[in-house]
């Protein structure tokens, strides 16, 4: 029997390379040593078709035969990536295994084996998906691969299975309850202390003006050596270790000058509480935070109390005890992150500089604004293909023009027109993916789609999302149209299998 086959789908994961090949020849033109990346891009297609037409002809339960194997394989993948003389170090993150010429980014591999494992187990676990300890194999499934992965460290490697495991937990009929608790968790977790942080970098600046205005030119020095750890200096009158000497018996000086100091501390908090507002100001407090974490922890264990002791009739009450426990964990978690861990300060930049772009010095937020000038200057039918002078060259003024800002250099050369043509054939990808998914003849088949669509959808979504200035710069490549072997195997994989879900659904 003729096999059907998703011609639509097909299409636009070819458009879309072809794309990037274009982008990636025209950014060599006018190079005289090019780095011909177009070429190998060309080459990594031919066993991405390969493996593309293998997993289009395999029955896709093999793989959920295969599962545990090839989740196993991916860890260990990860684990001896870590190795120092196996895994390749390239821009700070030990991601790679490289034999001879050729170079494997695992984590891409562990997101195919983590959404079919996942896929398998919610198809077995269908009935039980309601219950909150059947949560538990799933996020340790996918969080074994996220921290091995922000060990290397690859941020943006790690957090795209945060979003996919939540909405396969959705489609696999996890309580939505539960799934907005885990994410409640982490966002409350991890957004108090980055917007603390956050503060303490942007109103820098304003404690200068303030200083400069009042005439304490004396003063300022102090705010130039700590930058932002200026706060844990007022506070808890410490100087950093990662100061030079001289700097270091400054600030002993200023320690010691009781008014000095004091001076500093009154108008450095006046400036943070004045133009960062009540919120800055009720996360600052501590005290505050833990009487109200307390505080949510004791109803809702009250309420829990009387939901298990007094029957079924207040079942009702789990709607209230659980999003209660959950936000007064979370702001307890976010407590114990910001006075435990002490987030890097160019983390801290990477992740809120998307917010304000202005507010932070020129070089930090660079990418961003090189990114959204670049765009902005193909205007409607963009300068043409041979004429991006912001994403073209060995070092383009807009960094990763080749890779995580692909797009970027797209849209300079073919404007809204190209850019939107783009976004179409793109956007047709998961959606053939999740129409796949819906039209599955079995469980596993549609959770198996559901997952690798999710996959391009966030990919994809993430991706432009930061070049267009949305979303923090994590480092994600763009689907099918980033330079990048590795990624690129990962994707027609996927289309393979997308492929032999579809086609099985007309065998009898």
């Amino acid at each position: 029997m003729k096999l059907k086959f998703d011609w639509t789908l097909f299409f636009a994961i070819i458009s879309a390379t072809i794309i990037g090949i274009i982008t990636l020849y025209t950014q060599d033109y006018y190079i005289d040593e090019p780095s011909q990346r177009w070429l190998k891009q060309l080459i990594f297609l031919i066993p991405a078709l390969m493996l593309f037409y293998f997993l289009y002809k395999l029955n896709y339960h093999t793989l959920g035969t295969y599962s545990i194997i090839l989740y196993v394989i991916s860890i260990f993948l990860l684990l001896i990536t870590l190795i120092p003389f196996i895994g390749s170090e390239i821009k700070g993150a030990r991601s790679w295994i490289r034999l001879g010429p050729i170079g494997l980014q695992t984590s891409e591999f562990a997101k195919f084996a983590s959404i079919i494992i996942l896929a398998k187990y919610l198809e077995l676990k269908e009935r039980d998906m309601n219950q909150l300890s059947s949560l538990f194999i799933p996020s340790i499934l996918f969080l074994i691969p996220m921290l091995l992965i922000v060990v290397q460290p690859d941020l943006g490697g790690a957090i795209i299975f945060a979003p996919i495991l939540l909405s396969m937990l959705f489609i696999g009929g996890a309580d939505i309850l539960h799934i907005i608790s885990i994410v409640m968790f982490f966002s409350i977790s991890l957004l108090i202390p980055l917007y603390i942080e956050y503060h303490n970098i942007i109103l820098i600046d304003n404690v200068i003006e303030r200083l400069s205005s009042l005439d304490k030119m004396d003063l300022i020095p102090t705010i130039n050596i700590l930058k932002s750890q200026i706060w844990i200096f007022l506070e808890k009158m410490k100087i950093p270790d990662n100061l030079s000497q001289s700097d270091i018996e400054y600030l002993n000086n200023i320690l010691q000058n009781s008014v000095l100091f004091t001076e500093l501390k009154q108008i450095a908090f006046s400036v943070r509480y004045k133009e960062g507002g009540l919120l800055l100001k009720i996360l600052d407090n501590d005290t505050f935070l833990l009487i109200v974490s307390i505080s949510f922890l004791t109803i809702a264990g009250i309420l829990f109390i009387i939901r298990f002791t007094q029957g079924t009739i207040y079942k009702h009450l789990r709607k209230y005890y659980i999003p209660l426990g959950v936000l007064g964990i979370s702001i307890l978690s976010a407590y114990i992150i910001h006075n435990t861990f002490s987030l890097k300060y160019h983390q801290v930049v990477r992740v809120t500089a998307f917010i304000n772009p202005d507010k932070f010095p020129q070089d930090l937020a660079y990418q961003i604004r090189a990114s959204k000038a670049a765009i902005g200057s193909g205007e409607f039918f963009g300068k043409g293909l041979y004429s991006a002078e912001m994403t073209t060259g060995l070092n383009p003024l807009v960094p990763e023009a080749f890779t995580d800002f692909i797009f970027t250099s797209w849209a300079e050369r073919t404007g809204f027109l190209g850019s939107t043509f783009l976004l179409i054939i793109l956007s047709l990808i998961p959606i053939r993916g999740f129409y796949i998914s819906y039209s599955a003849r079995d469980r596993f088949g549609s959770l198996l789609a559901a997952g690798i669509s999710f996959l391009f959808l966030y990919h994809i979504g993430f991706n432009i999302g930061i070049e267009i200035g949305l979303l923090p710069v994590t480092g994600l490549p763009l689907s099918f149209v980033s330079y990048g072997g590795s990624h690129l195997l990962l994707c027609y994989s996927c289309a393979g299998v997308l492929e032999s879900i579809y086609s099985k659904k007309y065998i009898n």
